[in-house]
């Protein structure tokens, strides 16, 4: 029962990274809203790398199913290792491209423009 339970969670889990994954790659449309408040070249390269954070979740997805329903846990072997130094990576790689798009962020924030932008809200 317990084990059960264990791959139906495992499942559902991968399902929802696949799911969340295809949705950022796809549908969002948030980086796209900032086209008006960024330089094209930004918001260009945050699109991008939003839609490289999705397929990597996608891929992550499909990595943790491997890692949970491909291979055996109880002999491991080096498609053992291989899966989940993969899962590994790919979160460094998500990670990386994160830090980069919050990189993106902090720098808009703190453009002359928007300072501007904002003080002039705070006298209204």
């Amino acid at each position: 029962m317990k084990l059960s339970m264990l791959r139906v969670f495992s499942a559902i889990f991968s399902l929802s990274i696949a799911a969340f994954g295809w949705y950022y790659m796809f549908y969002s449309q948030a980086a796209s809203r900032l086209g008006n408040l960024e330089p094209a070249s930004s918001n260009s390269l945050r699109i991008w790398l939003r839609r490289a954070n999705g397929l990597l979740m996608f891929l992550l997805a499909v990595c943790f199913f491997a890692g949970f329903f491909a291979v055996d846990m109880e002999n491991p072997t080096k498609t053992t290792a291989f899966v989940w130094l993969a899962v590994c990576f790919l979160v460094l790689a998500l990670l990386a491209l994160g830090l980069v798009d919050l990189r993106l962020t902090w720098r808009l924030r703190n453009s002359p423009q928007q300072q501007a932008d904002f003080r002039s809200e705070r006298r209204q």
